[in-house]
Order: C-alpha cells, then sequence, then structure tokens
C-alpha cells in the first residue's frame, strides 16, 4: 500500500553459483542461495520502475540558400523496463521458442545460467534513450514560375532514425499506460525504420 505506480516488484539476485543457480539477496539484506530462498510474495523487492522521471524533445529546423533540414528528437530517462524476451529465450528451460545467442552468455561473467523460468531483477533494465526520430532534407528547386507552378521542392526524409540507450532490448519505447506500465512483451514487431524520397509542388 501507497507505492508508486509503475514499480517492479520481484526477487534480486545479485549473483550466480558454480551449478548456474541464482544467488539472491534478502529483503534483510543477506545473501541466499537458491535452495535457502523462500519465493515468496514477501521476499519480493522493488526493483525498478517503469514510469520515465523525465522526458525530453529537440525540434530543429535549418534554412541555407534552397535548402532546408529539419531533425526531430526525442527522449525518457531515469525508469526501467522488464525485458520479457530475454527473460524467456535466454532461459534454458524454454524449448518451444528459439533461443537468443545472449542465452550462452556468462551471467555476471561466471556461469551459465541453469535455473528455470524466474522474474528477477536480472531482467529489469535501465532503459533511458536518446531517439533521432525524424530527419527531413529538401531542396527548392530554383525555377522561375512556370505556367501555374509557383514552387518545387524534392526531399529525402528517414524516421526512427537512430537510438541511443543501453537497453537490450528491441525499443526501449514501450506502453506506459495501466497499471502495470514499462513491460517489455514477448513477440511484438520491431519498430521500423523508413526512407521517403518525395516531390513537392504548389500551383
Amino acid at each position: 500500500m501507497g507505492e508508486e505506480i509503475g514499480n517492479f516488484h520481484g526477487f534480486k539476485v545479485v549473483d550466480i553459483d558454480e551449478n548456474g543457480q541464482w544467488i539472491y539477496e534478502t529483503v534483510d539484506g543477506e545473501r541466499a542461495t537458491y535452495d535457502e530462498f523462500g519465493h515468496s510474495f514477501d521476499d519480493k523487492q522493488v526493483l525498478g520502475n517503469g514510469l520515465p522521471n523525465y522526458y525530453a524533445g529537440w525540434n530543429n529546423s535549418v534554412r541555407y540558400k534552397n535548402f532546408d533540414l529539419n531533425i526531430t528528437m526525442r527522449g525518457a530517462f531515469d525508469y526501467q523496463l522488464l525485458n520479457f524476451e530475454r527473460m524467456y529465450l535466454e532461459n534454458p528451460s524454454i524449448t518451444n521458442y528459439n533461443r537468443l545467442s545472449s542465452s550462452q552468455d556468462l551471467v555476471f561473467g561466471k556461469e551459465r545460467l541453469a535455473s528455470p523460468l524466474e522474474y528477477n531483477s536480472y531482467y529489469v533494465e535501465d532503459a533511458d534513450f536518446w531517439k533521432i526520430d525524424n530527419i527531413t532534407l529538401g531542396y527548392n528547386l530554383p525555377l522561375e514560375k512556370v505556367g501555374a507552378i509557383q514552387s518545387a521542392r524534392v526531399y529525402v526524409s528517414t524516421l526512427n532514425t537512430f537510438i541511443f540507450t543501453g537497453y537490450k532490448g528491441i525499443d526501449p519505447e514501450v506502453n506506459r499506460g495501466g497499471l502495470a506500465p514499462g513491460n517489455d512483451g514477448r513477440d511484438k514487431y520491431p519498430t521500423a525504420r523508413s526512407f521517403t524520397v518525395g516531390f513537392n509542388v504548389s500551383f
């Protein structure tokens, strides 16, 4: 009661043993092996929050002679995501899906995971990002009036151009609505990068 909306509650892991089993931190700050840990509701801790504390945006418009350049950027900061893709597809007990190549990585740089599928702090990641969302470069053709044509412009544009983030998932922009924000679900289609070439004519 009285907790913040968007908090992740789960088991906090701090290490892995020589058998690939999780080592936990208890609510009292003690270390516990997989068999020693209670795995009950009372053993859960706040692992992060799925609602960003800060948002930022920056739009630039630059003109030089007949050229124009527009750049749209935005970001979100100081929040976490639960990476469901990694939680499922890095776990050796899941056999009805393809595995991520990262499933062969050493957990905490020590051992490969052997524990059963479990939601814990290892899959709650910082998700700060800065995205260059749109870049549009245009050129206004230096035409004298030709018939009814007043002006003409060609342009190239990209959408979802670049993203800077430490998040390991496909895209740190996920649904933040409802009472469970910050859950990066499985099997979603990646956000596409698109390119457009256009021609504007004014009459």
